[in-house]
């Protein structure tokens, strides 16, 4: 079952009807998919499943994680993160870093390798200097607009593998 969150609104008459939206909902549906594609080909060009991606990008996006954060975010148990783990490391994505100040946390930080894997392509590099191209040439409101529904769409979507924010605030300090 999926849960829609925030308020619900009275319909009021100058509302749009539902056919209106169409446009809108197909525009969305398209990014998503290309989104969807775009991980898709990168799981089959490292021989990675979409938990091990995940797991990537996690420790992409956060600089390091533990296991615990790693298990929090991607909703599975400790003794499949370490399988994760082994797997990335042994096809030398990521390495493990004990903890300087803690010597019960182990980090998972990505190797050079493993922060190559996001910038692989030429086509990458062509879909982000496209897309660099497109939001200058926006006007300041516009991007504004784009990074409101943006970040929107994503917490929608992170919603159904929510990331526990909190907790890599926490054990990085």
């Amino acid at each position: 079952m999926c849960r829609v969150s925030g308020t619900r609104r009275a319909r009021s008459s100058a509302e749009s009807p539902m056919a209106e939206l169409r446009p809108v909902t197909l525009a969305a549906e398209r990014f998503v998919a290309a989104i969807e594609a775009r991980s898709i080909a990168l799981m089959l060009r490292l021989d990675l499943s979409l938990p091990q991606l995940r797991a990537l990008v996690i420790i992409h996006r956060h600089g390091r994680a533990n296991g615990r954060q790693l298990a929090a975010s991607l909703r599975l148990t400790p003794g499949a993160i370490v399988a994760i783990c082994d797997h990335l490391e042994a096809r030398g994505y990521i390495t493990r870093v004990a903890d300087n100040v803690d010597r019960r946390i182990t980090w998972f930080e990505l190797t050079e390798r493993g922060a190559a894997v996001f910038n692989l392509t030429p086509a990458t590099t062509c879909a982000k200097a496209r897309m660099k191209a497109l939001l200058l040439g926006m006007s300041s409101s516009d991007r504004e607009g784009f990074v409101k529904v943006a970040n929107a769409f994503a917490e929608a979507l992170e919603s159904a593998f929510p990331v526990e924010e909190a907790q890599f605030d926490r054990a990085s300090r």
